[in-house]
């Protein structure tokens, strides 16, 4: 029961975020010059991990072999604007629930993971030849929730903050139907000590206004609160990898 109730909160969040983005395209496709993609993604995580929750601290770790055993719900949403002069706009809204089996000093421990994530980016592109380029910069926003099962009772911790980031896009056209693209960005302080994004893959335009997205993406972020050695630090340092599958839909 609790997997079905995380399926059915996240399938929520996905619609109603899918509901509001298409919302205001439609509001803004009545001033013309405007191009959107709306793409939902699917997503295979394995998460690199090292929680500290008050006095305790240990590793939390997913493989990628159990990805889809321990994940509970997964998958990002993403909509894009560009306008004729070639700035535009992009957001995505990612979930991670998950279970992990980690180790603290406290001994082994059974952990629930939560990440939500937003990110909002104004973009501008340009081409050269086969090449298509874009920088962009904006915030990303991050709510994390850990809960670990340790010997003894549980412990709960967790935070949310948001960080500005700036970084850049480069898509080369393979073939008619093949597209290559990689995007980098880092984050330019904030709420956390340091973050970073990279994803890359291929673009198989496959139908006039819908293309399919196979890439890789590595989030990494090193965040904390609190005083060290107090019932109140909380620190999350992680690094998650992960492999997304999609369909854009042109309009």
């Amino acid at each position: 029961m609790p997997e079905l109730f995380a399926f059915r909160r996240a399938s929520a969040r996905i619609l109603l975020a899918a509901l509001a983005l298409l919302a205001a395209a439609a509001l803004a496709r009545a001033e013309g010059s405007w191009q959107w993609q709306l793409t939902p993604f699917v997503l295979a995580p394995s998460i690199d991990s090292t929680t500290e929750l008050g006095r305790s601290g240990g590793d939390v770790e997913i493989d990628a072999g159990d990805a889809f055993d321990q994940l509970q719900a997964g998958g990002m949403l993403q909509f894009e604007g560009v306008h004729s002069s070639n700035l535009g706009f992009r957001l995505r809204y990612s979930i991670l629930d998950a279970d992990a089996d980690g180790a603290t000093e406290m001994g082994p421990a059974s952990v629930r993971y939560d990440q939500n994530l937003g990110e909002a980016v104004l973009t501008y592109r340009f081409a050269r030849g086969r090449n298509r380029f874009e920088v962009f910069g904006g915030l990303r926003h991050w709510e994390v929730d850990v809960t670990a099962a340790v010997p003894g009772g549980t412990l709960r911790r967790g935070a949310d903050w948001t960080d500005p980031i700036a970084g850049f896009r480069w898509e080369r056209r393979l073939s008619d139907d093949i597209s290559l693209a990689l995007e980098a960005d880092i984050g330019l302080g904030g709420g956390s000590d340091k973050s970073w994004s990279a994803m890359g893959g291929v673009i198989y335009d496959r139908w006039e206004r819908a293309s399919i997205y196979v890439m890789y993406r590595g989030l990494g972020v090193d965040y904390q609160e609190g005083i060290r050695g107090t019932g109140s630090f909380f620190r999350h340092d992680a690094v998650t990898h992960s492999l997304l599958a999609g369909v854009g839909f042109r309009f």
